[in-house]
């Protein structure tokens, strides 16, 4: 009786030791749709929770490392970060650069994994918009997802006429796989980078949102 109560409390530790795969996780296996739409989501609270109060800016890079590149957060920051007497806040706006989009986080938003690239590609249609504050022709809004030292961090932000085209993506299971071709190039999109960068007309420039500037 003895042998099998100590062989119990050894299988007992040794399942205990299996680690779970969370949004964040750093395991080398594609993360679930689900797990994708959590990240974004939990991305999207950290940047909304800087509207909340006033704090440091130390505190606040701390609140967008887990989910943002540096880069990314840098010209998050740069964009919507604003310095008064009692510290940074984000105020909120009708039309606020670098935030996660408002995804449906339905059949409607799509996730194209990059098996090579070792990306994630998250879109969705954005219907035109031609009333309220703000309007806009219809296009795609894409989110970058990569994995940067053992984390799954969102690197970039882009808006564009047509959506991701990745050749032969498949679904198995709860994860999304994808084979080693490139995504096909675009030559309508436009990041986000560009649209405060570029001289040259960008769909921001020639109508693709309106009324904003």
């Amino acid at each position: 009786m003895s042998k099998r109560i100590t062989v119990l409390l050894i299988a007992i530790c040794l399942i205990g030791l299996v680690s779970v795969p969370t949004a964040k996780a750093s395991s080398d296996q594609p993360l679930s749709q689900e797990q994708v739409f959590t990240l974004l989501q939990e991305a999207f609270q950290a940047q909304s929770s800087l509207t909340l109060e006033f704090r440091t800016y130390e505190e606040i890079q701390q609140i967008l490392s887990p989910h943002f590149h540096e880069e990314y957060a840098k010209a998050f920051l740069q964009e919507n970060l604003i310095k008064e007497e009692e510290g940074y806040i984000v105020y909120g706006s009708d039309f606020a650069l670098y935030f996660i989009p408002f995804y449906s986080y339905s059949d409607k938003t799509k996730v194209l994994f990059n098996q090579e690239e070792n990306k994630y590609y998250v879109y969705e249609l954005f219907e035109a918009q031609d009333s309220g504050p703000v309007s806009y022709n219809a296009h795609y809004e894409v989110i970058t997802i990569e994995k940067i030292n053992s984390n799954w961090l969102i690197t970039d932000l882009s808006m564009q006429d047509e959506a991701p085209i990745v050749k032969k993506a498949v679904v198995r299971g709860s994860n999304i796989i994808e084979d080693t071709t490139f995504l096909t190039w675009n030559p309508f999109k436009t990041t986000i980078y560009s649209l405060l960068e570029m001289e040259i007309p960008t769909p921001l420039h020639s109508g693709c949102f309106t009324n904003i500037f």
